[in-house]
């Protein structure tokens, strides 16, 4: 059974995602600057498929969070997928999936930091809430 506690956790999670996206789409996006290739080319940067790879997870996670208010079973199998998918987020900034810029003057600096931070959130809320001590607490 859901408590406040799960409802808050799950809004916790929410915002983190809508802050994510408002990173990439609007108080923090990534650069727009191409790279030119070697034959003459121009490709985006990798900070512009970071962006896009986190804008991605961050709707994921937002309707994880949607699907949580919204069912009574299977609560804490969703916790379990927006744990893999906060690492996923976390990762995709780091740079073991895809990174940002190694400038540190780059806006995508302040983008991956966004990122990272709400990563955390999630992670953290939903392994408070997935480890609350509930009958139940683990998803069978």
């Amino acid at each position: 059974m859901k408590t406040k506690l799960d409802d808050l956790m799950t809004a916790l999670q929410a915002a983190a995602a809508v802050c994510t996206i408002g990173a990439v789409k609007l108080w923090a996006p990534v650069c727009g600057s191409m790279l030119e290739l070697a034959n003459g080319n121009e490709t985006h940067m990798k900070c512009y498929y970071a962006g896009q790879a986190a804008l991605g997870v961050a709707l994921i996670i937002l309707a994880i969070a949607a699907a949580a208010f919204l069912t009574k079973k299977g609560y804490k199998s969703l916790l379990a997928v927006n744990i893999v998918a906060a690492a996923v987020l976390f990762f995709v900034f780091s740079g073991s999936l895809i990174g940002v810029c190694a400038s540190e003057t780059m806006r995508c600096q302040t983008t991956a930091l966004w990122g990272r931070g709400a990563a955390v959130v999630v992670l953290l809320t939903s392994l408070i809430d997935l480890l609350a001590g509930k009958e139940g607490q683990l998803p069978s």
